[in-house]
């Protein structure tokens, strides 16, 4: 009677665990999942991974912005430095400070087409970071001249300077709008053909002067003069086109800047 009883007891107690082992597995793995399924919480992420407050604003306010044409992207420069980075150097030299600079500069443009560059979505980062805008352009508007004659020159000159001043107004608004408190300088023309025609040089000369009559408006837009530096001295630095500055130019041309920002 007594084995009767104990045997269906210890396998009623053997099945009643073994349901409830197996219910414990099953629940830990339906835990386990939803642990990896669910979303992270932002506010538990750790913060180390995250840019530390300022540290973008520190870089932005060390760059220096290249726009304009082939003088701006450094076209003739045997070392491929340019005004820009040739500048860098010397402050850096002075100051022991790293800085970085953008050249956004495109060889062959005219006033009209930096106007669009500037106002391209992609750029305006850059503009706006800048903590100082170095600016060449007007050489093409003024070297593309379409005339016939003494007459048609002059009045294809008084109507190139007509649109390039516009342009350049725009310019400097358009760059205002996205950096108010950035300094602004702008590289003045020398005259590569200053024997061949001393007519074409007092253009070049009324352009200049119009131009840093724009550039003065701004207190914080200089002018930086490029044609007493060239005028005597053409053999050493034009690049062998003839055209674009070498690299003694181009070096030139940014310890003038320099001299003119300090």
């Amino acid at each position: 009677m007594y084995k009767k009883v104990i045997w269906p007891l210890i396998l009623f107690i053997s099945m009643a665990l073994a349901i409830v082992f197996i219910s414990g597995f099953i629940a830990s793995v339906v835990v386990s999942k939803s642990e990896e399924s669910a979303p992270i919480d932002p506010q538990l992420e750790s913060s180390t991974n995250k840019p530390q407050e300022g540290e973008s604003m520190s870089e932005a306010s060390s760059d220096i912005l290249i726009l304009g044409d082939s003088i701006g992207f450094g076209i003739g420069d045997e070392e491929n430095l340019g005004i820009g980075k040739r500048y860098l150097n010397l402050i850096d030299e002075k100051d022991g400070k790293k800085k970085t600079s953008t050249n956004i500069s495109v060889p062959s443009y005219e006033s009209n087409e930096l106007v669009k560059l500037i106002k391209s979505a992609e750029n305006k980062a850059s503009i706006s970071k800048a903590n100082l805008i170095i600016i060449s352009i007007g050489g093409n508007d003024l070297n593309r001249l379409d005339y016939e004659d003494r007459v048609s020159l002059t009045l294809a000159f008084e109507e190139a300077l007509k649109n390039y001043k516009k342009n350049l107004e725009l310019i400097t608004k358009e760059i205002r709008a996205l950096n108010p408190d950035a300094q602004l300088a702008l590289i003045g023309l020398y005259d590569p053909y200053s024997k061949e025609d001393p007519e074409k040089t007092r253009f070049l000369l009324d352009w200049n002067y119009e131009t840093s009559l724009i550039v003065d408006s701004d207190v914080k837009f200089a002018y930086v003069p490029t044609y007493d530096l060239f005028k005597y001295h053409l053999t050493d630095y034009l690049s062998p086109d003839e055209f674009h500055p070498n690299g003694s130019g181009y070096q030139m041309i940014a310890e003038e800047l320099d001299r003119i920002l300090n």
